[in-house]
């Protein structure tokens, strides 16, 4: 060590000059700064240019998270597609068998909500990737559910197929083997016997003598049993449930009451001339979900292929005649 020296001149000797106790505290504390500062930037310059053992050990792990990431992003895709084939398919078919209405895809693909719960994540840009697929699960869950409780109604369609077939009305109201019996108007645009303009038949006619036997077209309910001012006259209205409704109108008499479970094939009434009738015939409608539809399209269990063609020609003939009511 370096000793500093001071001349005395009381004593004309030199003595040896003591260094004060701050001046090496201040020393000390400038030499570890300078030495910290020195490694920080020895540090700094090194991690520039050379990778440690352990960001090359992270930079490792998140290549394999990014890797395992990527993996689980297109397996999730994957599912997503093959659900949308599966929800395509239901609509389609196994929806469309038993006419059953389809999901709207708006239900299908709507969220499960409470997104909002993400929010901090979006907003975080190291996360963002995260919240998107955590998002993207949500939707997935949700079609999955939407489509479980899909198949848990087709199951029961299924279950009830059999009540379906009885239920849907597939067989003509009355016998067309009688020759007393014949087929009077179809369904469509017809000019108004009444009025004589053109007005749209909801239903199809049958001809034939007072009193012939009316006939279900379906198992069902008796919804209506009654006279009907608006120019069915004595009407019947059958629910067959699965959406479908049968009307049998000019009855002469009624032979079920309002509430009456039907089989397919029962007596419900019988030909007459009552309402906006011109002459005695029976006014048969198929309605599908409040909608008319044509009942020439559910003739198909019960009459022959001539009986059809027979029924087919008439309705061609009969384009330009007047209905027997409007």
């Amino acid at each position: 060590m370096v000793k500093h020296y001071t001349f005395n001149p009381h004593t004309l000797s030199y003595e040896t000059l003591g260094i004060p106790l701050r001046m090496r505290i201040c020393r000390i504390l400038v030499a570890v700064l300078l030495g910290c500062a020195l490694s920080t930037m020895t540090i700094y310059i090194f991690s520039c240019f050379f990778e440690t053992p352990r960001a090359a050990f992270m930079r490792q792990q998140n290549e394999e998270l990014q890797i395992k990431y990527d993996f689980l992003l297109q397996r999730f895709r994957q599912t997503d597609s093959e659900l949308n084939e599966l929800m395509h398919r239901d609509n389609m078919v196994y929806r469309s068998i038993f006419e059953a209405d389809p999901i709207p895809l708006s239900v299908r693909e709507s969220g499960m909500g409470g997104m909002g719960r993400y929010e901090k994540l979006l907003a975080d840009a190291q996360l963002e990737q995260m919240a998107r697929t955590l998002i993207f699960m949500d939707k997935i869950t949700k079609k999955v559910y939407v489509q479980s409780k899909s198949f848990d109604e087709v199951a029961v369609y299924a279950r009830e197929k059999e009540e379906m077939i009885f239920c849907i009305p597939s067989i003509q109201p009355i016998n067309l083997s009688d020759p007393k019996v014949h087929f009077s108007g179809g369904y469509g645009w017809r000019s108004d016997p009444f009025y004589k303009v053109r007005t749209f038949h909801h239903g199809i006619d049958f001809g034939g003598p007072v009193g012939t036997p009316i006939y279900a077209a379906g198992s069902g309910r008796v919804e209506k049993a009654e006279f009907n001012w608006g120019g069915y006259g004595n009407m019947v209205l059958i629910d067959h449930g699965f959406g479908y409704h049968t009307r049998y109108a000019h009855l002469s008499a009624i032979n079920v009451q309002k509430g009456d479970k039907i089989a397919r094939g029962q007596i419900v009434g019988l030909m007459g001339d009552t309402g906006r009738s011109r002459g005695t015939h029976l006014h048969y409608e198929v309605l599908f979900k409040n909608q008319d539809v044509n009942p020439i399209n559910f003739f198909n269990n019960d009459i022959s292929e001539d009986e059809y063609n027979k029924i087919i020609k008439a309705l061609k003939e009969d384009a330009n005649k007047p209905a027997m009511e409007y």
